[in-house]
């Protein structure tokens, strides 16, 4: 299979992370099934149009509801053939509150996208590439799963990331012997996408403790994807990779 014939799919892929990776898989030759949600049809489209290559898709995928992510896998399959590689770059906005000053109601918000709606998305990509006995899966976590710094100002956000974590791992050991790869992506605090909000003030304090000593750019996330979806990666045995531009790309 060469990469004009793999295919793709983001979830979270008009996002800041997503946007790049696919943006980089295709200019790689992959043709990319984008999972959209929270922007109309035109701009989605409009986005597609804009990777190079053919053959890409955009789909409406409400992660959150198994039965539409189940549909939509099956769609993807229908329409442009065998998944080969499935990137889950999908979340919410972290909320600026401690843990411990959390109500129920907070974590269940942050719930129903970033755990549930993770392992819909996950799951039912990894049945269809062990039927296909091929693939690779990398989810986006954050350096807070390798190095436990700049936690509490994440609160829940940072207990999603940990769960995360967990699912890939589980990933990995059920699915090796399938021929499988699963890999975590740990960038470091970056200044654009879910933080585009967030203050310059916070993000220097982040940078100046973070475990890389620097902020995470999409471009390295992207890069580091790419690399990771070649063939010649089968034999990388590394897990996680924490994201760090300055000094190189450290796995965990």
């Amino acid at each position: 299979m060469n990469a004009t014939q793999k295919i793709a799919v983001i979830s979270g892929a008009t996002g800041y992370i997503g946007y790049e990776t696919a943006k980089k898989l295709a200019a790689d030759g992959m043709r990319i099934a984008m999972l959209y949600y929270g922007l109309s049809k035109e701009d989605a489209i409009r986005m597609v149009s804009e990777l190079s290559g053919e053959g890409h898709n955009a789909y409406f995928c409400d992660i959150s509801d198994e039965n539409a992510v189940t549909q939509v896998i099956d769609r993807i399959e229908q329409e442009m053939g065998h998944l080969y590689a499935c990137i889950h770059a999908a979340g919410t906005l972290p909320k600026p509150k401690q843990l411990h000053l959390s109500s129920p109601a907070d974590l269940d918000e942050q719930f129903k996208v970033n755990i549930f709606g993770t392992f819909n998305f996950l799951s039912s990509c990894a049945r269809r590439l062990k039927e296909h006995k091929d693939g690779v899966i990398i989810g986006i976590t954050t350096a807070g799963v390798v190095t436990p710094i700049n936690t509490k100002a994440r609160g829940a956000y940072s207990v999603l990331k940990f769960a995360l974590q967990g699912m890939l791992v589980a990933l990995k050991e059920e699915l090796s012997s399938f021929g499988i790869r699963v890999y975590s992506i740990a960038p470091g605090v970056l200044p654009g996408g879910l933080n585009r909000d967030t203050p310059k003030a916070f993000l220097e304090i982040t940078r100046s403790t973070s475990p890389t000593k620097t902020l995470a750019a999409a471009e390295d996330v992207a890069e580091k994807i790419s690399s990771l979806c070649l063939e010649t990666a089968n034999g990388i045995s590394e897990f996680t990779f924490l994201i760090a531009p300055e000094t190189g790309i450290m796995p965990k």
